[in-house]
């Protein structure tokens, strides 16, 4: 058992071995020592496989990384760590965090991309370091509020005011069934649901920010939500996703508030799967307005085809009629920005860059339905109808405001866009993204007074986590890479283009298409074939079709109404079958053994140059002198590359093929430096003439 660790004044300097960033700082070293005594030569992974866990095996790397995190949190520093597969990167930084949280008495947030890493973190590794340890601990987990039933909205529908609450009649059924699993579910989350409830009906019944009477609600001690919140105000480890991370530290800066975010004031932060933050941080730390989220909220007030709504009573024909006149001048709107979008047809999303352009023609609208619905609720009698008006009511304000923001771009530093949404392509968002996350994370998270580890199993170009720093604001953590655990040269083999046409001529399909048939039949499939546009994707799957069908091979396609996790499950069941995916299977994704022995990487995955972020950041780099291609675009596409590189070797006992059938990666000069950045391993040349390769 592992000696309780305590926090109590400084006795020794630990020194930032390894590292750069931060001098050393004067830290309590017991959970360093305890740590360290994890795992040390006793190592109570020793017991894992007694527990359910993996057979133990010493894990240099591990043991350091671990020691590293330790001393990071005590020293109250940043550290930014790329540890690669194999390592074991998340018991590295549970079992310090675990101690930390405890002697600090606040909880230590680990925050992740995916939702299988939470679920490991959850459902596996947690429970097992609580038999390791021998230390009580407890978990939870993070999520938004409208992942939770609202039993107060529930019962107010159920009970009679479905006209007021309900958007369409035919949906009662539906709800009808959530009765019996609202009253026999323990956690009341959607997750929890065994079969799927459609959108407009979880909407109805949710929580929602604004709508909830807290404690005046008479379902206030079987709330779901509330259950969840003291569940994490008494954590000792909470796990969110970056979404959630990122959407409360936006709250927090927002209102200069530490306090006015979802999660409890934490002690230190993990981002795992880091390789994703300067996007997710973009896209939760700006602004986004939808078509639908505003047609939502008026709609939930009142719906004049359906007389349904918050003010379905026709005494208040004065706030229903302020509403009306603001949904028609909004769909009037909307007709304009569709318009607008119509004149550039290519481009979608569309970038905006003058202010004024799309008229601010809400403002006005918005203000007076939100003026009337104010009137409405103070008058009204019932709680909980009120507090439902006064929410819907801040949706519509925050929505005005917002619109302003966008059509005067009065956000500096922010690119601005619209982009049509949904499969027809009928819903309309407005985005506003910082340019640069750096200086905003800099400032809103690691000039703060809690530590941040950073780490993925891909965060460096060339051998250096420097740009990485650099794009996220963390120039002053700690920087350190680990070693592989794995026998590269032994395991992979690295396929290299002779002769394919460039990726951008009318020849290459048909040359791809021929190479990624030899590649297939090489390895009888157990293959994942990734692409950089969903176009390619399509088109190469169209034109295999017949030789999947003579070959036995079974093909799965990303989008063809599977979710990712089905499909990986088919993949992984499935017998000879390969896989065709674009952007979300290139990382996160986990397939050890044989089911997956060859990874085909169609093109170099650099970015869509003309997207509106993009383009913003290479126009900010070329203003400060710098060169866009190799200060951003390459590094980008040399870390995605190494992420589905990494897709193929998960164990000490996997063996496979990597194919490239992209020959900028030999061609050009700047090909070096992808190869640069991936494992050493054996390396083979081939031509689109089979008896030609080398």
């Amino acid at each position: 058992m592992i000696e309780w660790p305590d926090i109590q004044a400084a006795d020794e300097v630990l020194p930032d071995a390894e590292a750069t960033g931060p001098a050393p700082v004067a830290v309590t070293p017991a959970i360093s020592r305890a740590t360290a005594e994890f795992f040390g030569e006793g190592s109570p992974l020793r017991e894992a496989e007694r527990h359910g866990g993996r057979p133990y095996e010493p894990r240099p790397q591990q043991a350091a990384m671990a020691l590293h995190v330790a001393q990071a949190f005590e020293g109250g520093a940043h550290l930014c760590v790329e540890a690669p597969t194999g390592v074991g990167k998340t018991f590295a930084y549970l079992v310090p965090a675990i101690l930390f949280a405890l002697a600090a008495k606040k909880p230590v947030v680990v925050s992740t991309h995916t939702i299988s890493l939470q679920e490991q973190i959850l459902d596996k590794d947690a429970p097992l370091l609580a038999k390791l340890l021998g230390v009580p601990f407890r978990t939870a987990l993070a999520k938004g509020r409208a992942n939770y039933l609202c039993l107060r909205r529930l019962n107010a529908v159920l009970g009679g005011e479905a006209n007021l609450y309900l958007p369409s009649e035919e949906l009662l059924p539906d709800l009808e069934k959530l009765r019996p699993w609202a009253e026999t579910t323990a956690g009341g989350s959607r997750s929890d649901l065994t079969y799927e409830v459609p959108h407009a009906v979880w909407e109805t019944v949710c929580c929602e920010p604004g709508n909830c009477l807290a404690q005046n609600c008479p379902h206030y001690q079987a709330c779901f939500l509330f259950k969840a919140r003291r569940k994490l105000l008494t954590a000792d480890l909470i796990v969110a996703n970056h979404a959630l991370f990122f959407s409360d530290l936006g709250m927090r800066r927002a209102a200069g508030d530490p306090d006015a975010g979802i999660l409890p004031r934490y002690a230190a932060v993990v981002l795992d799967e880091a390789h994703t933050v300067e996007d997710t941080a973009a896209m939760h730390l700006g602004l986004h307005l939808t078509s639908y989220g505003l047609r939502k909220s008026l709609f939930r007030l009142y719906n004049p085809e359906r007389h349904r709504g918050l003010l379905a009573d026709p005494k208040l024909h004065e706030a229903r009629d302020a509403v009306v006149r603001a949904a028609e001048h909004a769909e009037r709107v909307y007709r304009l920005i569709f318009t607008w979008l119509d004149e550039a047809p290519q481009s979608n999303p569309r970038r905006y860059v003058e202010a004024g352009v799309i008229p601010d023609l809400l403002a006005e609208p918005l203000e007076r339905a939100a003026e009337a619905v104010a009137r409405v609720a103070k008058a009204d009698t019932d709680p909980a109808r009120a507090q439902e008006m006064r929410a819907v009511q801040n949706q519509i304000e925050e929505y005005r405001e917002g619109f302003h923001q966008f059509c005067n771009m009065t956000l500096a530093d922010h690119v601005y866009w619209t982009e049509r949404q949904g499969s027809r392509g009928r819903s309309l968002a407005l985005v506003a993204a910082p340019v640069e996350v750096g200086p905003l994370l800099k400032a809103c998270l690691f000039n703060q007074d809690f530590p941040v580890v950073l780490t993925s199993a891909t965060l460096a170009v060339r051998n250096s986590l420097a740009y990485f720093q650099r794009r996220i604001g963390a120039d002053d953590a700690a920087a350190v890479m680990l070693d592989s655990p794995f026998d590269f040269p032994s395991q992979v083999t690295l396929w290299l283009p002779m002769d394919m046409p460039a990726p951008n001529s009318a020849e290459f399909l048909d040359a791809a298409a021929g190479q990624i048939k030899r590649f297939l039949l090489m390895t009888q499939g157990h293959a994942f074939v990734l692409f950089t546009s969903y176009r390619m994707m399509q088109d190469l799957g169209a034109s295999l079709a017949e030789f999947f069908q003579e070959s036995g091979l079974k093909l799965l396609m990303q989008g063809e109404g599977l979710p990712r996790t089905k499909l990986l499950e088919n993949f992984r069941s499935t017998p000879k079958s390969v896989l065709f995916g674009t952007d979300s299977f290139w990382t996160g994704v986990d397939v050890p053994g044989d089911a997956l022995v060859n990874v085909i990487l169609v093109r170099l995955p650099f970015q869509v140059p003309d997207h509106p972020l993009v383009q913003a950041r290479h126009e900010l780099i070329e203003r400060r002198g710098g060169r866009p291609f190799w200060e951003y675009s390459l590094p980008e596409a040399i870390l995605k590359l190494r992420q589905g590189f990494g897709r193929l070797i998960r164990s000490r006992t996997d063996r496979g093929i990597v194919v490239i059938l992209d020959h900028r990666i030999r061609t050009t000069s700047y090909g070096k430096a992808f190869l640069e950045s991936l494992p050493p391993c054996r390396r083979q040349l081939f031509s689109t003439d089979p008896g030609m390769d080398e």
